[in-house]
């Protein structure tokens, strides 16, 4: 979660130029998204797809910065949508799970997290107020839950970028068990694609301690 920047609030929409709303315009970008990727993601070609000028987009988002902020908010408009579980441990795994569900509805959703974050933004106050709130029901300190908050957003986004991450579909040489014991023993594993197993370990070991000793799998 990113420290609360200056940057205001979207525009007064009622003041919006005739037949073009900033919902359209966010909508428009998440086409442009997922067909293009992040790196193809520009206002021009927004106004392109909505077949009108790019000042017309600008006035609704300003520019290219305050676009990823939006469309960044908009990946966790669904975080706190639904009911969460009264107990504040199986609230966090809820909390964080919808997250990485929200970043992975989008293509290049992790990376437009990191770039467009910004925590005055609706949806990510909702969901930071939700999940440090959690945290601290738990037990936990001002500081554990501000450390503990960043842990696990990153660790979430981190995780969604790798798997988001096209394989070059190139296997590399075998490590040499003779000069490298460790990392050959946990080669095997290293590029687990398993995803959804390697969220649900990293949560238990971030949130509980060592996973593997409540599994056997240490």
């Amino acid at each position: 979660m990113s420290k609360v920047s200056s940057d205001p609030s979207p525009p007064d929409r009622s003041r919006a130029p005739a037949g073009l709303t900033y919902e359209r315009v966010l909508a428009s970008a998440m086409e442009v998204l997922d067909e293009e990727g992040l790196d193809g993601l520009s206002l021009r070609r927004v106004a392109d797809r909505l077949g009108v000028r790019v000042n017309t987009v600008a006035w609704h988002v300003k520019d290219k910065a305050r676009l990823l902020r939006a469309m960044s908010d908009d990946l966790l408009r669904d975080c706190v949508r639904e009911a969460l579980p009264p107990d504040p441990d199986e609230r966090i795994f809820t909390l964080i799970a919808r997250f990485r569900q929200g970043l992975l509805s989008r293509r290049d959703g992790g990376r437009l997290w990191v770039e467009g974050r910004a925590l005055p933004w609706p949806n990510h106050l909702v969901f930071g107020e939700a999940l440090t709130g959690a945290l601290l029901e738990t037990g936990r300190g001002p500081r554990d839950t501000a450390w503990a908050t960043w842990t696990l957003v990153y660790f979430t986004s981190g995780l969604v970028q790798e798997q988001q991450s096209p394989a070059d579909g190139t296997p590399g040489a075998p490590v040499d068990n003779s000069s490298y014991p460790a990392l050959a023993l946990t080669e095997p594993y290293l590029g687990d694609s398993s995803f959804d197993a390697r969220f649900t370990y990293g949560l238990t070991l971030i949130l509980n301690g060592n996973p593997g000793a409540a599994t056997g799998n240490t």
